[in-house]
Protein backbone atom coordinates (compact mmCIF):
# COMPACT_ATOMS: atom_id res chain seq x y z
CA UNK A 1 0.00 0.00 0.00
CA UNK A 2 2.63 2.41 1.18
CA UNK A 3 4.38 1.77 -2.18
CA UNK A 4 2.05 2.48 -4.47
CA UNK A 5 1.26 5.59 -2.48
CA UNK A 6 5.08 6.31 -3.34
CA UNK A 7 4.75 5.63 -6.59
CA UNK A 8 2.20 7.59 -7.20
CA UNK A 9 3.50 10.97 -5.39
CA UNK A 10 6.37 10.36 -7.31
CA UNK A 11 4.63 10.15 -10.63
CA UNK A 12 2.94 13.53 -10.05
CA UNK A 13 5.89 15.03 -8.68
CA UNK A 14 7.31 14.33 -12.18
CA UNK A 15 4.30 14.81 -14.53
CA UNK A 16 4.39 18.81 -12.51
CA UNK A 17 7.82 18.87 -13.24
CA UNK A 18 7.28 18.42 -16.51
CA UNK A 19 4.66 20.44 -17.09
CA UNK A 20 6.51 23.13 -15.84
CA UNK A 21 9.56 22.74 -17.77
CA UNK A 22 6.95 22.89 -21.26
CA UNK A 23 5.70 26.06 -19.74
CA UNK A 24 8.94 27.58 -19.87
CA UNK A 25 9.89 26.07 -22.56
CA UNK A 26 7.23 27.72 -24.46
CA UNK A 27 7.60 30.85 -22.75
CA UNK A 28 11.12 31.11 -24.18
CA UNK A 29 9.79 30.66 -27.50
CA UNK A 30 7.45 33.57 -27.24
CA UNK A 31 6.85 36.08 -24.44
CA UNK A 32 10.78 36.31 -23.10
CA UNK A 33 11.74 37.43 -26.31
CA UNK A 34 12.35 41.13 -25.99
CA UNK A 35 11.66 43.19 -29.65
CA UNK A 36 13.88 45.20 -30.69
CA UNK A 37 11.89 48.10 -32.76
CA UNK A 38 12.20 48.96 -35.60
CA UNK A 39 11.05 52.78 -37.39
CA UNK A 40 10.59 51.94 -41.48
CA UNK A 41 11.56 48.30 -42.58
CA UNK A 42 8.87 45.67 -43.14
CA UNK A 43 11.05 42.95 -44.41
CA UNK A 44 12.92 41.84 -40.85
CA UNK A 45 12.50 42.00 -36.98
CA UNK A 46 14.92 41.37 -34.66
CA UNK A 47 14.37 40.13 -30.81
CA UNK A 48 17.06 38.59 -28.55
CA UNK A 49 16.66 36.16 -25.55
CA UNK A 50 19.49 35.06 -23.25
CA UNK A 51 22.30 36.46 -25.05
CA UNK A 52 20.82 35.24 -28.24
CA UNK A 53 19.59 36.80 -30.96
CA UNK A 54 16.78 35.86 -33.13
CA UNK A 55 16.26 37.26 -36.77
CA UNK A 56 13.18 36.20 -39.12
CA UNK A 57 13.52 37.83 -43.05
CA UNK A 58 10.35 37.56 -45.27
CA UNK A 59 10.61 37.30 -48.66
CA UNK A 60 7.94 39.09 -49.97
CA UNK A 61 8.54 37.43 -53.49
CA UNK A 62 7.53 34.02 -51.82
CA UNK A 63 5.32 35.17 -49.10
CA UNK A 64 7.75 32.92 -46.95
CA UNK A 65 9.69 33.70 -43.97
CA UNK A 66 13.04 32.32 -42.62
CA UNK A 67 14.08 32.61 -38.93
CA UNK A 68 18.11 32.56 -38.05
CA UNK A 69 19.20 32.36 -34.67
CA UNK A 70 22.29 34.65 -33.68
CA UNK A 71 24.35 32.79 -30.91
CA UNK A 72 27.70 34.40 -28.82
CA UNK A 73 30.76 33.54 -30.73
CA UNK A 74 31.90 31.18 -27.48
CA UNK A 75 28.67 29.00 -27.84
CA UNK A 76 30.23 25.62 -27.95
CA UNK A 77 27.36 23.47 -28.61
CA UNK A 78 26.92 21.70 -32.05
CA UNK A 79 24.69 24.62 -34.14
CA UNK A 80 21.35 23.71 -35.50
CA UNK A 81 20.07 24.19 -38.78
CA UNK A 82 19.76 28.34 -38.80
CA UNK A 83 22.11 28.91 -36.11
CA UNK A 84 24.78 31.21 -36.60
CA UNK A 85 28.05 32.35 -34.62
CA UNK A 86 27.98 35.87 -34.53
CA UNK A 87 30.28 38.17 -35.05
CA UNK A 88 30.89 36.54 -38.30
CA UNK A 89 34.56 35.87 -39.39
CA UNK A 90 34.50 34.52 -42.72
CA UNK A 91 31.56 36.31 -44.72
CA UNK A 92 30.55 36.09 -48.74
CA UNK A 93 28.14 38.70 -49.81
CA UNK A 94 26.60 38.08 -53.24
CA UNK A 95 25.12 41.65 -53.74
CA UNK A 96 26.92 44.51 -53.77
CA UNK A 97 23.88 46.02 -51.57
CA UNK A 98 24.74 43.98 -48.68
CA UNK A 99 28.70 45.31 -49.06
CA UNK A 100 27.15 49.01 -49.11
CA UNK A 101 25.95 48.32 -45.54
CA UNK A 102 29.44 45.99 -44.13
CA UNK A 103 31.23 49.49 -45.97
CA UNK A 104 28.69 52.19 -43.87
CA UNK A 105 30.21 50.26 -40.77
CA UNK A 106 33.60 49.90 -41.51
CA UNK A 107 33.51 45.75 -40.74
CA UNK A 108 34.68 44.69 -44.25
CA UNK A 109 37.72 42.76 -43.15
CA UNK A 110 35.92 39.53 -42.28
CA UNK A 111 34.58 39.64 -46.11
CA UNK A 112 36.36 36.99 -48.02
CA UNK A 113 34.07 36.25 -51.13
CA UNK A 114 31.94 38.71 -53.49
CA UNK A 115 30.06 37.54 -56.61
CA UNK A 116 32.02 40.52 -58.52
CA UNK A 117 33.62 43.77 -58.19
CA UNK A 118 32.03 45.17 -61.59
CA UNK A 119 31.40 49.14 -60.68
CA UNK A 120 32.75 48.80 -57.33
CA UNK A 121 34.31 51.80 -56.17
CA UNK A 122 35.60 50.83 -52.91
CA UNK A 123 39.55 50.98 -53.05
CA UNK A 124 40.01 48.66 -49.68
CA UNK A 125 37.74 46.13 -51.67
CA UNK A 126 39.29 46.39 -54.99
CA UNK A 127 42.69 45.88 -53.17
CA UNK A 128 41.91 42.65 -51.31
CA UNK A 129 40.75 41.45 -54.72
CA UNK A 130 43.65 42.11 -56.33
CA UNK A 131 45.88 40.35 -53.64
CA UNK A 132 43.31 37.57 -53.62
CA UNK A 133 42.19 38.24 -50.21
CA UNK A 134 38.95 37.77 -51.60
CA UNK A 135 37.80 36.10 -53.62
CA UNK A 136 35.50 36.14 -56.75
CA UNK A 137 32.80 33.28 -56.45
CA UNK A 138 30.96 33.71 -59.72
CA UNK A 139 27.41 35.19 -60.07
CA UNK A 140 23.83 33.64 -59.81
CA UNK A 141 23.53 30.47 -62.21
CA UNK A 142 27.20 30.35 -62.53
CA UNK A 143 28.32 29.87 -59.07
CA UNK A 144 31.91 28.37 -58.23
CA UNK A 145 30.82 25.74 -55.86
CA UNK A 146 34.22 24.25 -55.11
CA UNK A 147 35.33 28.46 -54.43
CA UNK A 148 32.73 28.72 -52.13
CA UNK A 149 33.19 25.42 -50.08
CA UNK A 150 37.10 25.94 -49.72
CA UNK A 151 36.51 29.81 -47.70
CA UNK A 152 34.28 27.71 -45.91
CA UNK A 153 32.17 30.61 -44.87
CA UNK A 154 30.44 31.43 -41.94
CA UNK A 155 27.68 32.86 -43.72
CA UNK A 156 27.02 33.64 -47.23
CA UNK A 157 24.42 36.76 -47.68
CA UNK A 158 22.48 35.90 -50.90
CA UNK A 159 19.93 38.23 -53.34
CA UNK A 160 16.94 36.65 -53.34
CA UNK A 161 15.63 39.05 -56.88
CA UNK A 162 18.85 37.70 -59.14
CA UNK A 163 17.99 35.43 -61.93
CA UNK A 164 18.99 32.06 -61.67
CA UNK A 165 18.97 32.23 -57.82
CA UNK A 166 21.69 30.32 -54.90
CA UNK A 167 20.32 26.66 -55.40
CA UNK A 168 23.13 25.59 -56.35
CA UNK A 169 24.96 26.59 -53.16
CA UNK A 170 22.07 25.27 -51.01
CA UNK A 171 24.02 21.81 -50.79
CA UNK A 172 27.27 23.40 -49.44
CA UNK A 173 25.56 23.59 -45.94
CA UNK A 174 26.23 27.09 -45.22
CA UNK A 175 24.26 29.16 -43.94
CA UNK A 176 22.27 31.30 -46.65
CA UNK A 177 20.75 34.81 -45.50
CA UNK A 178 18.60 36.54 -47.99
CA UNK A 179 18.92 40.15 -47.58
CA UNK A 180 15.32 41.61 -49.22
CA UNK A 181 15.84 45.22 -48.56
CA UNK A 182 14.59 45.60 -51.89
CA UNK A 183 11.55 44.56 -51.09
CA UNK A 184 11.26 48.34 -49.18
CA UNK A 185 9.40 50.55 -50.81
CA UNK A 186 10.18 53.62 -48.24
CA UNK A 187 14.02 54.60 -48.68
CA UNK A 188 14.48 55.04 -44.82
CA UNK A 189 13.13 51.52 -44.76
CA UNK A 190 15.99 50.05 -47.13
CA UNK A 191 18.36 52.12 -45.30
CA UNK A 192 17.24 50.33 -41.83
CA UNK A 193 18.66 46.77 -43.19
CA UNK A 194 22.09 48.30 -41.81
CA UNK A 195 20.64 46.62 -38.18
CA UNK A 196 20.00 43.50 -39.63
CA UNK A 197 23.34 43.39 -41.16
CA UNK A 198 25.35 44.78 -38.07
CA UNK A 199 24.14 41.70 -35.89
CA UNK A 200 26.84 39.64 -38.35
CA UNK A 201 29.21 41.72 -37.33
CA UNK A 202 28.56 42.66 -34.31
CA UNK A 203 28.08 46.84 -34.59
CA UNK A 204 24.40 47.31 -33.87
CA UNK A 205 24.88 50.21 -31.59
CA UNK A 206 27.34 51.52 -34.48
CA UNK A 207 24.48 51.00 -36.99
CA UNK A 208 21.52 52.25 -35.00
CA UNK A 209 23.33 55.83 -34.41
CA UNK A 210 24.32 55.97 -38.35
CA UNK A 211 20.62 55.06 -39.16
CA UNK A 212 19.23 57.75 -36.64
CA UNK A 213 21.35 60.24 -37.88
CA UNK A 214 20.31 58.89 -41.59
CA UNK A 215 16.68 58.92 -40.59
CA UNK A 216 17.11 62.71 -38.73
CA UNK A 217 18.05 64.13 -42.04
CA UNK A 218 16.37 62.65 -44.33
CA UNK A 219 12.98 63.75 -42.83
CA UNK A 220 14.61 67.09 -42.18
CA UNK A 221 14.90 67.77 -45.98
CA UNK A 222 11.71 66.10 -47.10
CA UNK A 223 10.38 68.79 -44.52
CA UNK A 224 12.19 71.23 -46.37
CA UNK A 225 10.49 69.96 -50.00
CA UNK A 226 7.18 69.36 -48.59
CA UNK A 227 6.54 73.06 -47.72
CA UNK A 228 7.61 73.77 -51.48
CA UNK A 229 5.19 76.02 -53.57
CA UNK A 230 4.85 74.04 -56.52
CA UNK A 231 5.80 70.14 -57.35
CA UNK A 232 7.52 70.16 -60.75
CA UNK A 233 6.53 66.71 -62.57
CA UNK A 234 8.89 63.93 -63.55
CA UNK A 235 9.45 61.00 -65.32
CA UNK A 236 11.90 58.17 -64.90
CA UNK A 237 13.84 55.28 -67.45
CA UNK A 238 14.13 54.80 -70.89
CA UNK A 239 13.48 52.09 -73.50
CA UNK A 240 15.46 49.35 -73.42
CA UNK A 241 14.70 46.26 -76.19
CA UNK A 242 12.16 48.05 -77.05
CA UNK A 243 10.41 48.22 -73.44
CA UNK A 244 10.29 51.24 -71.31
CA UNK A 245 10.50 49.85 -67.82
CA UNK A 246 8.95 52.19 -65.51
CA UNK A 247 9.35 52.45 -61.66
CA UNK A 248 5.66 51.54 -60.24
CA UNK A 249 3.86 54.43 -58.57
CA UNK A 250 4.02 53.24 -55.13
CA UNK A 251 8.34 52.20 -56.23
CA UNK A 252 11.24 53.09 -54.25
CA UNK A 253 11.91 55.61 -56.66
CA UNK A 254 7.84 57.41 -56.10
CA UNK A 255 8.71 57.62 -52.70
CA UNK A 256 11.48 59.38 -52.92
CA UNK A 257 10.37 61.59 -55.55
CA UNK A 258 7.08 62.69 -53.90
CA UNK A 259 9.72 63.07 -50.44
CA UNK A 260 11.85 65.48 -53.02
CA UNK A 261 8.80 67.67 -53.38
CA UNK A 262 8.01 66.98 -56.96
CA UNK A 263 4.76 65.04 -58.76
CA UNK A 264 5.54 61.30 -60.23
CA UNK A 265 3.51 61.18 -63.71
CA UNK A 266 2.84 57.31 -62.87
CA UNK A 267 0.04 56.93 -60.36
CA UNK A 268 -0.38 53.02 -60.49
CA UNK A 269 -0.29 51.65 -56.95
CA UNK A 270 2.86 48.71 -58.29
CA UNK A 271 6.07 48.54 -56.41
CA UNK A 272 8.32 47.18 -59.12
CA UNK A 273 8.96 48.11 -62.57
CA UNK A 274 6.08 48.34 -64.94
CA UNK A 275 6.64 47.67 -69.01
CA UNK A 276 5.13 50.07 -70.89
CA UNK A 277 5.11 51.13 -74.66
CA UNK A 278 6.91 54.58 -75.91
CA UNK A 279 3.88 55.43 -76.73
CA UNK A 280 2.48 55.19 -73.32
CA UNK A 281 4.83 56.49 -71.87
CA UNK A 282 5.23 59.81 -74.14
CA UNK A 283 1.69 60.38 -73.34
CA UNK A 284 2.00 60.72 -69.50
CA UNK A 285 5.41 62.09 -69.67
CA UNK A 286 5.95 64.62 -72.97
CA UNK A 287 5.49 67.88 -70.54
CA UNK A 288 7.06 66.71 -67.42
CA UNK A 289 10.26 69.03 -66.47
CA UNK A 290 12.83 66.22 -65.30
CA UNK A 291 13.73 63.24 -66.51
CA UNK A 292 15.38 60.49 -64.68
CA UNK A 293 18.27 58.21 -66.23
CA UNK A 294 20.64 55.46 -64.42
CA UNK A 295 22.96 54.43 -67.19
CA UNK A 296 26.41 52.96 -67.25
CA UNK A 297 28.41 54.72 -70.20
CA UNK A 298 32.31 54.11 -70.47
CA UNK A 299 32.55 57.27 -72.15
CA UNK A 300 30.61 59.75 -70.13
CA UNK A 301 27.22 60.49 -71.05
CA UNK A 302 25.04 63.58 -73.17
CA UNK A 303 22.20 64.18 -74.68
CA UNK A 304 23.75 63.20 -78.05
CA UNK A 305 24.54 60.25 -76.98
CA UNK A 306 20.86 59.74 -75.54
CA UNK A 307 19.24 60.97 -78.50
CA UNK A 308 21.41 58.66 -80.62
CA UNK A 309 19.88 55.76 -78.55
CA UNK A 310 16.79 56.56 -79.36
CA UNK A 311 15.99 60.15 -81.87
CA UNK A 312 12.11 60.19 -79.80
CA UNK A 313 13.51 60.86 -76.57
CA UNK A 314 14.21 64.65 -78.50
CA UNK A 315 10.31 64.95 -78.24
CA UNK A 316 10.16 65.10 -74.41
CA UNK A 317 10.11 68.38 -72.91
CA UNK A 318 12.49 67.45 -70.50
CA UNK A 319 15.38 66.85 -73.19
CA UNK A 320 15.30 70.37 -75.23
CA UNK A 321 15.38 72.43 -71.80
CA UNK A 322 18.38 69.94 -70.68
CA UNK A 323 16.46 69.04 -66.89
CA UNK A 324 17.94 65.12 -67.52
CA UNK A 325 19.52 64.13 -64.03
CA UNK A 326 22.03 61.22 -64.85
CA UNK A 327 23.55 58.65 -62.33
CA UNK A 328 26.58 57.18 -64.61
CA UNK A 329 27.71 53.44 -62.80
CA UNK A 330 31.04 54.28 -64.71
CA UNK A 331 31.58 57.27 -62.64
CA UNK A 332 29.42 57.18 -59.47
CA UNK A 333 29.35 54.83 -56.24
CA UNK A 334 25.78 54.27 -56.65
CA UNK A 335 25.39 50.67 -56.21
CA UNK A 336 27.49 50.33 -53.35
CA UNK A 337 26.12 53.65 -51.31
CA UNK A 338 22.65 54.52 -52.63
CA UNK A 339 20.64 52.29 -49.99
CA UNK A 340 22.71 53.66 -46.75
CA UNK A 341 22.77 57.30 -47.79
CA UNK A 342 18.82 57.86 -48.90
CA UNK A 343 19.67 61.20 -47.51
CA UNK A 344 21.90 62.23 -50.01
CA UNK A 345 19.45 61.00 -52.71
CA UNK A 346 17.19 63.20 -51.52
CA UNK A 347 19.00 66.31 -51.18
CA UNK A 348 20.70 65.70 -54.65
CA UNK A 349 16.55 65.39 -55.96
CA UNK A 350 15.85 68.57 -54.35
CA UNK A 351 18.95 70.60 -55.31
CA UNK A 352 17.45 70.24 -58.76
CA UNK A 353 14.02 70.02 -57.88
CA UNK A 354 14.00 73.05 -55.84
CA UNK A 355 16.51 75.53 -56.56
CA UNK A 356 14.86 78.26 -54.49
CA UNK A 357 15.39 76.21 -51.45
CA UNK A 358 19.13 76.73 -51.82
CA UNK A 359 20.03 73.89 -49.99
CA UNK A 360 24.48 74.20 -48.81
CA UNK A 361 24.80 70.85 -50.88
CA UNK A 362 26.74 69.89 -53.79
CA UNK A 363 25.08 66.55 -56.22
CA UNK A 364 26.54 63.95 -55.43
CA UNK A 365 24.89 60.79 -57.73
CA UNK A 366 22.22 63.21 -59.68
CA UNK A 367 23.76 65.69 -61.96
CA UNK A 368 22.33 67.68 -65.41
CA UNK A 369 22.88 65.94 -68.05
CA UNK A 370 25.91 67.55 -70.48
CA UNK A 371 24.46 69.26 -74.01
Amino acid sequence: MKRNIFISILLITLLFIFSCKQKKNKSDKKSDYTNIPLGYANGFSMDTLKGKTRLTITDDNLSVSTTFYLLPHDYNKKLKPNEIKVPCQRIICLSSTQLAYLIELDAINNVIGINSSRYLFNKTINTKVKEGKIIKVGKEGAFNTEAIAALNPDVIFVSPYKTGGYDAITHLGFPLVPIAAYDEQLPLGRAEWIKCMSLFVGEYNKADSLFTHTANEYNRLKALANNAEYEPTVFSGKMKSGVWYVAGGNSFFAHMFRDAGANYVIKNNETGAVPMDYEVVYKLAHNAKYWRVLTSSPRGFNKAMLNAEDERYAEFEAFKTGNILVCNLREKPYREESCVKPHILLADYIYHFHPEIKLNHSPVYWTKIEN
